[in-house]
């Protein structure tokens, strides 16, 4: 028979509540949209159970982007009074609109690779693409993301290391 929703339910919430975690980084927002996808997964059971945990991922991610959204949309604007939420915030806004410049391939392997933490190998045979392609979509993913993320603030190498690939943040001087 195949591979059934129960055998699979543990392992998908799992990857589903990891991944708008990720995005969200609140427990309740994950909790919700991880229980959102298991829902939609179980309705959709016959047709994605061959790439469970790719549309599984992806429809987490859509979900959680779309909590930040509402969230952004719905939160009316107060002073900041805690920098370090209203920091997390401002970078999971920016998380989500550079996610949602990319093409949908290149956010679904950024998506596994990254926030659901799969190996290549893994991320291409939940897509059935090759571990080349997923490398190619990889590179030019994060190519595209460093770019629009340069483009909305400068970033320079840090000073400790030659060679070293750790960057800094410019702050933004007064003139």
């Amino acid at each position: 028979m195949g591979v059934t929703f129960d055998d699979e339910f543990d392992d998908l919430a799992a990857l589903a509540y990891q991944t708008a975690f990720r995005i969200l980084g609140s427990r309740a927002e994950a909790e919700e949209v991880a229980q959102d996808t298991m829902t939609k997964a179980y309705i959709r059971w016959r047709r994605v159970h061959g790439h469970a945990r790719p549309w599984v991922c992806r429809v987490a991610v859509n979900g959680a982007l779309g909590v930040l959204r509402r969230r952004r949309d719905h939160e009316p604007h107060r002073p900041a009074t805690h920098d370090s939420f209203q920091a997390g915030v401002a970078n999971r806004v920016d998380l989500q609109r550079l996610l949602s410049s990319l093409s949908r391939r290149q956010r679904d392997v950024i998506a596994l690779r990254y926030l659901a933490d799969l190996p290549e190998a893994d991320v291409a045979a939940e897509l059935g693409i090759s571990v080349g392609t997923v490398k190619t979509h990889t590179h030019r993913g994060i190519e595209i993301l460093r770019q629009r993320l340069d483009a909305t603030s400068p970033i320079e190498p840090a000073a400790e290391s030659p060679g070293s690939a750790t960057v800094e943040r410019k702050e933004p001087t007064d003139v």
